[in-house]
């Protein structure tokens, strides 16, 4: 191979082109372009050779480069390189979201397959109670034979739509077991349970993932997906539910403005305080318009300036028309509330009236 080939050849292959894969129209510029630079290079040598016994500056190098015309074949094929970059970083992309999906999934449940499963229906007001535990006893296995292994015994209560309801008692009461029972994460081993007229111990595997993306969930500990936006957290709750993007955008401004977090929705979990944080919970919780919010200690990682933050949305989202559950420890929220309180104490109701603490 001559010295002008070789040369046309290795600006060829540093771009990423190889006339064996082009296509035939890419191939005829490329041999027109090979010959004409073959001609180019040819009149240019002795010249070059000349030059060469020059000296040379950083100048010249410029001006060498800007006289040069970029050869058509080379233009291609970074064309061809930057679309298959961006080919390749949309796969990574859809990979990512996939993934966070999976996880977000592990909350609200999948959508795949559940058209044919029915979970309950929202209830008109005239239904009733939205809540009812009737004798509900749960025991677990994994204690001593001889030791009292019932977390919760011969419970029974209703909450009716639109109420706001605190459960509180001592650790070791029953409220995890009993916030647990309402998640369907659990079953009772006596009694029922009863959200808007269904009974949850008779739901499929596949009703129950379409149960719990019917109500919404607040943790203590935020729960958040730190790769991903404000925007983006609340949105995923929409995604697993399959609303168009339109929808979701629409749904999820609306849940930041109520929330008062529209001007951070660029931004990250870990660029928020802790009261933040569980204010795009709770937006990530209502942005399905759920018939249940429950709230599994929301206050318990906040001081007392972000904890009145909290209950003060919650009661938003209460006079909104949702009914609101809240597990707490937190006697001085329940204090000042003044809603209806159920106390338990050694998974026994010893208490349920409107007011605050049972301080007995």
């Amino acid at each position: 191979m001559s010295d002008e080939n070789k040369t046309l050849t290795d600006v060829g292959e540093a771009a990423g082109v190889f006339p064996e894969t082009l296509s035939e129209e890419t191939a005829a510029d490329y041999s027109a372009v090979t010959q004409e630079m073959q001609e180019t290079v040819s009149q240019q040598i002795p010249q070059m050779q000349e030059s060469d016994a020059q000296p040379y500056s950083e100048a010249d190098e410029e001006t060498a480069e800007d006289a040069v015309p970029t050869p058509h074949f080379v233009t291609v094929a970074r064309q061809a390189r930057e679309q298959r970059e961006a080919e390749r970083a949309a796969r990574r992309a859809e990979a990512e979201a996939k993934a966070a999906l999976e996880e977000e999934e592990k909350l609200f449940g999948s959508v795949d397959d559940d058209e044919e499963e029915e979970a309950p229906a929202p209830p008109s007001a005239e239904e009733g109670p939205v809540i009812v535990f009737d004798h509900v006893t749960k025991e677990y296995t994994d204690g001593p034979e001889d030791a009292d292994n019932a977390a919760l015994k011969d419970v029974s209560f209703s909450i009716n739509r639109g109420e706001f309801v605190f459960i509180v008692g001592p650790s070791g009461s029953g409220k995890s077991t009993l916030i647990r029972l309402l998640m369907r994460e659990i079953s009772p081993t006596a009694g029922a349970i009863y959200i808007a007229g269904s009974n949850l111990s008779t739901l499929r595997n596949r009703q129950v993932c379409k149960y719990r993306r019917s109500i919404g969930i607040v943790f203590q500990d935020f729960r958040l997906l730190e790769d991903r936006t404000v925007f983006e957290n609340v949105a995923f709750a929409q995604k697993v539910i399959g609303a168009p993007s339109r929808k979701i955008t629409k749904n999820v401004s609306k849940m930041l403005s109520m929330v008062r977090l529209r001007n951070k929705y660029r931004s990250y979990p870990n660029k928020l305080s802790g009261g933040e944080q569980q204010r795009v919970a709770v937006a990530r919780a209502l942005v399905n318009n759920p018939l249940i919010l429950l709230a599994d200690e929301p206050t318990g990682n906040l001081d007392p300036a972000n904890t009145a933050d909290i209950m003060e949305l919650l009661e938003d989202i209460n006079a909104r028309g949702t009914t609101v559950v809240v597990v707490t420890h937190n006697r001085e929220i329940v204090d000042s509330m003044q809603r209806r309180v159920i106390s338990l104490r050694e998974g026994v109701i010893v208490d349920d009236k409107k007011g605050g603490y049972d301080r007995e």
